[in-house]
C-alpha cells in the first residue's frame, strides 16, 4: 500500500508544476484553498513561500497559532526535500530515518503532510504551498485538489489509500 501511496505522490508532484508564477496567481490559490477547506468541514491555516518568504497567509475562524507553527514545519520539508511533506515523511518512516538521524530539527521540520512543493515545469521548487488543521493527508489532498483544478490537469487522490489503515 506504501508503495502505491508513493506513486501517486509522484505522479501529483510531476503534474502539479507551474509554467509561470503571478502573485496574483498565489492570492487565488490561497483563497481557493480557505473555500475549498471551508466546503469539506474543515477550519485550516494556509501559507504561500515563495523563496522563504511568506507571500499569502490566512487562517479560518478555530484555528490557532500551532496551526502557523505546523505550517512552517510543513513548508521547511517540502522546500528542503524538494518533494510534498507527505511523500518525504513516508520515504523516510519506510526507510527507519528520523529527523534527526537527517541531521534536522524537530523544531524546524516534519514528517506529516500538508506542504506541497511550489514547482516550476523544469523541477526546481522556488516555495511552497501548506494548509495546517485537518488530518495530515487530507491537508495534502487540498492542495493537491485546488493545484490541478488551477493548472487544469487531472491527478489521482491519496485519500483512498488512507482508508485502509498503513
Amino acid at each position: 500500500m506504501v508503495d502505491a501511496l508513493l506513486e501517486i505522490l509522484e505522479t501529483q508532484e510531476n503534474e502539479l508544476r507551474f509554467k509561470e508564477v503571478s502573485f496574483s496567481s498565489l492570492h487565488e490559490i490561497g483563497e481557493r484553498l480557505l473555500f475549498l477547506a471551508g466546503e469539506r468541514g474543515g477550519k485550516v491555516y494556509v501559507q504561500i513561500r515563495v523563496s522563504g518568504d511568506v507571500v499569502y497567509a490566512s487562517a479560518m475562524d478555530g484555528t490557532s497559532r500551532n496551526n502557523i507553527v505546523w505550517a512552517r514545519r510543513k513548508a521547511n520539508t517540502a522546500e528542503l526535500a524538494g518533494k510534498s511533506s507527505l511523500r518525504d515523511g513516508l520515504i523516510n518512516r519506510a526507510k527507519g530515518r528520523t529527523l534527526s538521524e537527517r541531521g534536522l530539527s524537530e523544531t524546524d521540520y516534519t514528517e506529516e503532510g500538508g506542504s506541497f512543493p511550489l514547482l516550476l515545469e523544469s523541477g526546481v521548487t522556488i516555495g511552497s504551498f501548506t494548509v495546517s488543521g485537518m488530518k495530515s493527508e487530507e491537508d495534502h489532498q487540498l492542495i493537491a485538489d485546488v493545484l490541478s483544478e488551477h493548472l487544469g490537469k487531472k491527478i489521482p487522490s491519496v485519500l483512498p489509500c488512507f482508508q485502509i489503515s498503513l
